[in-house]
């Protein structure tokens, strides 16, 4: 059996993390199935962990091969003040210069995802004080089903307990990704059909949080 090795993220992983949300940002398919600007997508979905909290992010590898990771932080309130101030300012600079907004495939994604804002299916409610904390977790498509998945948390759980964060919580619209936490000991906190990604597929979506105490 191939030994799994949970490290702390440095900044050479930073294109790797990068390219791997990429690859899997559609449900764990290729970002390309709705979404065309890979370096945008990445800047919304991991800039802030490699850039503001990078010792909350961990690296998997088997034989010295980058094959997942996992983006967390200790504070989900401190996340979005920076997210909302630091990160997306730029990102709004780029989706403009770049032009990427009049890309068909990215404006029928906005109009899409306009239409869930008002139908509120952003909204969830706020379990930060039980739950501080939250994460997300990536693994490369050849390297699933290894165990990499626990070991990333295993790891992750003990860093949190080390940090004396109470509780996390982890959305998701995944089944398997659902079946996977609810092994580990989370409980299901809300559950509501998402309908952005209904331009695509007709298979419904559901968006998963889900909760865990540490303490």
């Amino acid at each position: 059996m191939q030994k799994i090795v949970i490290r702390q993220f440095t900044k050479k992983d930073r294109d790797f993390v990068r390219y791997l949300c990429c690859e899997t940002a559609f449900n764990g398919r290729p970002a390309e199935n709705f979404f065309e600007g890979r370096n945008i997508l990445a800047d919304v979905l991991t800039r802030y962990f490699t850039d503001f909290e990078p010792e909350s992010l961990f690296i998997a590898e088997i034989d010295g091969i980058s094959v997942g990771y996992l983006t967390g932080n200790k504070d989900i309130k401190r996340q979005k003040k920076i997210f909302k101030t630091k990160v997306l300012p730029q990102v709004i600079i780029k989706i403009l210069f770049t032009g990427s907004i009049f890309k068909r495939k990215n404006l029928i994604f906005a109009l899409s995802c306009a239409k869930s804002f008002f139908k509120k299916e952003f909204f969830y409610p706020d379990f930060s004080g039980q739950f501080p904390s939250t994460l997300h977790i990536n693994i490369d498509a050849r390297y699933r089903s290894m165990g990499v998945g626990e070991k990333l948390m295993e790891h992750y759980d003990d860093f949190l307990r080390r940090e004396n964060i109470k509780g996390i919580f982890v959305t998701t619209i995944s089944e398997r990704a659902k079946k996977f936490f609810q092994r580990l000991g989370f409980i299901i906190l809300d559950r509501r059909k998402i309908s952005y990604y209904s331009h695509l597929t007709d298979e419904d979506f559901f968006r998963y949080t889900l909760g865990k105490k540490l303490f």
